[in-house]
């Protein structure tokens, strides 16, 4: 079986192609754009096609190829509004056409909780109506809208939401977390009760590794959390355990509506604030059995993290 991934230079991308390159019955192709960032991968023994995703007419040398599945991971998280619809907008509207005229047998989605995340229900389920918070997640939803359209034209399609992800090499979390944490800068509200779902990124990969044979997960959306939920102080004091800081404090609150004003932060710490939990009950019915346990592999996410040395 081939199949093109997109987006391997990406952490969730490139802990696919690792797994995938480990299975004897898959040949893996992977579209990139920047050859030295794809030199990380040369070692699995993966072909590689360099094109870009905004650029359509660099994917025509990809219809030369018999490819079965393609798995669109690419996507662009910045803030840069234009940088949002190229990428993740159009470049997802020309995977399509390129699947579409590959006739290949499934079309896997990465997409994101994002879609709907503002929604007040608690927990969020995959059927709300569309909501973003952020241009980031609405230019999922336009990504997400094209996907459905080409569902409906006869293209087999899974669409994956994935919440935050962590894991020993995530670019972002662990990355702004632990430095706070060391500085004693960070704190919690509200005693740090709120619920935060993450999950971990192997989980992730296992979901896709499933979509690719099960046909379950061919209509409808499905979240990609972890089996087990943690509260904000739960998560931070795990952190903080492993590099060894005191544990964070808890800010009163009556400094609450202070903080609310204070420009760039008000909205970070309303994140906090609320219940951030999806349900799992759509993925369960699929048969899939998370592998990883968060309260087991998010310690030694931090442990790796450190010992990288990404963090003094």
């Amino acid at each position: 079986m081939n199949i093109l991934i997109t987006g391997v230079t990406g952490f969730i991308g490139g802990h696919l192609v690792e797994a995938l390159a480990k299975k004897h019955d898959y040949k893996i192709f992977c579209l990139v754009r920047n050859d030295k960032k794809a030199r990380k991968l040369e070692h699995l023994g993966v072909k590689f096609i360099y094109a870009d995703i905004t650029q359509k007419h660099t994917l025509t040398k990809i219809l030369r190829h018999n490819i079965d599945i393609i798995i669109h991971c690419a996507a662009y998280v910045g803030d840069n509004k234009d940088l949002l619809y190229k990428t993740n907008v159009l470049g997802t509207q020309n995977i399509c056409e390129l699947a579409q005229n590959l006739n290949v047998d499934r079309f896997i989605y990465l997409s994101s909780v994002s879609v709907i995340s503002g929604n007040p229900d608690i927990p969020l389920i995959e059927d709300l109506p569309y909501k973003a918070t952020s241009p980031y997640g609405e230019s999922k939803i336009e990504a997400e809208k094209i996907i459905l359209a080409f569902r409906q034209r006869g293209l087999k399609i899974v669409i994956l939401r994935p919440c935050m992800v962590y894991g020993p090499d995530e670019p972002h979390l662990l990355k702004i977390l632990l430095p706070l944490l060391k500085l004693r800068l960070l704190f919690t509200l509200d005693e740090g009760r709120k619920k935060l779902h993450l999950v971990y990124v192997e989980n992730v990969v296992a979901v896709i590794m499933k979509s690719i044979n099960s046909d379950n997960f061919l209509e409808g959306s499905f979240f990609v959390a972890d089996e087990d939920v943690l509260t904000v102080k739960e998560i931070l004091d795990i952190i903080s355990k492993q590099i060894k800081a005191p544990c964070t404090w808890n800010m009163p609150s009556v400094f609450k509506p202070i903080l609310f004003r204070i420009p760039g932060l008000g909205g970070k710490i309303r994140f906090f604030l609320k219940d951030r939990l999806y349900s799992n009950e759509r993925l369960k019915e699929t048969g899939f059995v998370w592998p990883h346990k968060i309260r087991e592999v998010f310690p030694e996410s931090i442990k790796t993290f450190m010992a990288k040395g990404k963090i003094k």
